[in-house]
Order: structure tokens, then sequence, then C-alpha cells
């Protein structure tokens, strides 16, 4: 599994991931930050795995038909405990991931969609 890390994670998450072993590209790691539609396309083209906390990519998905991978939104998770929650997301859902879900993680409790 690959992942692409939206400038608002963190770079917890970004250590977890890497130390676990998962091949990851990190958004403030490129440069500047190319805005959502050039992300969305690029987790896409690359088979990345998009990990957020931006809602916008739902809407992209959902309202624009935008093609997606996976998408992992986490939702007020405190930034150093974003990797232990990014690692226990992949081991519980990952046939939804390998399904391009839209995931979105809160601290006590995680939403799966998926698009048709």
């Amino acid at each position: 599994m690959k992942f692409l890390l939206d400038s608002c994670i963190s770079s917890f998450a970004v250590d977890a991931l890497r130390d676990a072993g998962f091949d990851v590209l990190w958004i403030p790691e490129t440069g500047k930050d190319p805005g959502d539609d050039v992300i969305i396309q690029q987790a896409f083209n690359e088979n990345f795995i998009l990990v957020t906390a931006d809602k916008d990519f739902g809407e992209l998905v959902f309202v624009f038909n935008k093609p997606h991978p996976a998408i992992i939104r986490m939702v007020d998770i405190p930034a150093r405990e974003q990797g232990k929650i990014l690692l226990r997301l992949i081991s519980t859902h990952r046939a939804n991931i390998e399904r391009k879900a839209l995931i979105t993680v809160e601290r006590y409790r995680v939403r799966v969609r998926l698009s048709e």
C-alpha cells in the first residue's frame, strides 16, 4: 500500500507509516501544496491512498464525480495519535481501503462509504 498524505496530516503519521514499511508521499515534502484537484488526481493516477483532514475531497468525489483512490479523512485526531490510528485502521479496514472507500475516522467512530 502507498499513501499520499495531505499537508494537514502530521509528520507523526508520516513517520508511523514509514516505520511500518509503507511507501509515503507527504505533500509538504514536495514543495508548495498544488491544491485538492491535483492531489486527488495524483493519488488516483499513482494508486496512492489519500489521507487528509480536508472534507473537500468528498465533494470532489460525490458532487463532481472525480475518479478517486481510497480516501481516509481524519477528523479532530490529535497529531500525535494520527499514525497509531492509521495503522490500526489499515489492519481493520484493509478490504474497504482496497475497494476505494471513503473512510472518515473520528476519535470514537469510523464511517465507511463506498462509491459506485
